[in-house]
């Protein structure tokens, strides 16, 4: 072999080397695929019994021997409420992980004990353990109405005149506190309203953009296992100039007359069984009458109206509504800035 074949020879054999053992590669370890799943330092939880209306937070600890998708999932006793944490890697790490009261589905946590569990993807592995709340989270906003005295003394109720009517404030399953605002009835009539409130706002210190102003609100429904057909909630906020009230000839606050400013958002369909908390972003809301500058101003916000719609039976669009309560009963309505409520 002559010697310039035999150069050719050895730089041919040192790509084919080194090109097959180059230190990058894609995909996941073989230990990740196929090793047997070991947790090599205990779970741990720093702070058992937390304060959150003052801040504190739980945080997590543990360490296992390979990148693995795992869940903590936190239960109230007695709220029933639940927040899950979830992560893909070998170590819950406390400097990282930790929760601060918040809920991941209404309703709120309590002064309660929490179950915990940490799970792990395709392994049986199951770690348990409690803690106790020692006082629950304070969310942060502008509360728009909770009801907990009463109906707000310069709201504006309205609602058909028909059966089982429950434009009302009630007390046996409130989100939040002990009571909330019942808002439905039987569809028995042509319209698609059944009734609404009406709620005067005075938000002219607010700074923030529509992309990061949220309307935050709880609603029921499906409690008896049955939905009328096409129920929904409009929301509907004025930026008009008008003075709130000066009348009730027109069922409701001036405010929302068609001349006015007014941008609408619909919660459609409510078709779910119990408490649902909504988030919308002002920025979502369309213009329902263009009679401003259509800018979603914050600041500028006079009322918010909180409508109960459901298809109606009597002129045949619905027939199968005749016999069933609407039910779109609300609470705990508040304005946050940056995130929706249950991101905090």
């Amino acid at each position: 072999m002559t010697i310039y074949k035999y150069i050719i020879s050895m730089t041919c054999v040192s790509l084919l080397f080194f090109g097959c053992t180059k230190g990058d590669y894609e995909g996941p370890a073989i230990n990740d695929l196929y090793g047997d799943f070991i947790i090599t330092d205990s779970f741990k939880i720093i702070n058992n019994n937390p304060d959150f209306s003052v801040g504190e937070k739980v945080k997590f600890y543990c360490n296992f021997n390979k990148t693995i998708q795992w869940k903590i999932t936190i239960v109230g006793l007695e709220s029933n409420s639940k927040k899950t944490l979830t992560g893909f890697n070998n170590l819950i790490d406390s400097m990282s992980i930790s929760w601060n009261g918040n809920t991941s589905q209404v309703p709120f946590f309590k002064q309660e004990i929490c179950s915990l569990e940490l799970t792990f993807e395709n392994e049986v592995d199951t770690i348990r353990d409690t803690l106790t709340i020692a006082q629950p989270k304070i969310y942060e906003g502008t509360l728009v109405a909770d009801f907990e005295n009463g109906i707000p003394a310069d709201a504006v109720v309205y609602h058909q005149f028909s059966m089982n009517m429950t434009f009302d404030v009630a007390s046996d399953d409130p989100l939040e506190g002990s009571t909330y605002f019942k808002m439905g009835g039987r569809m028995g009539w042509n319209e698609w309203l059944l009734g609404q409130i009406d709620l005067p706002l005075d938000l002219s210190n607010n700074t923030t953009n529509a992309n990061n102003f949220y309307i935050n609100l709880g609603v029921l429904s499906g409690i008896a296992g049955e939905f009328a057909t096409d129920q929904f909630v409009n929301i509907l906020i004025s930026e008009s100039s008008y003075p709130f009230n000066d009348n009730l000839t027109n069922n409701g606050a001036d405010v929302f007359q068609d001349t006015m400013e007014v941008y609408k958002y619909q919660i459609r369909p409510v078709d779910w069984v119990g408490w649902n908390m909504i988030s919308v972003s002002y920025n979502d809301f369309e213009v329902k009458w263009p009679g401003g500058n259509n800018l979603r101003e914050p600041k500028n916000i006079k009322a918010i109206r909180l409508q109960c719609q459901s298809c109606p039976s009597a002129s045949a669009n619905c027939p199968e509504n005749i016999n069933i309560d609407v039910r779109t009963d609300i609470d705990y309505v508040i304005f946050t800035e940056n995130s929706d409520l249950l991101s905090q």
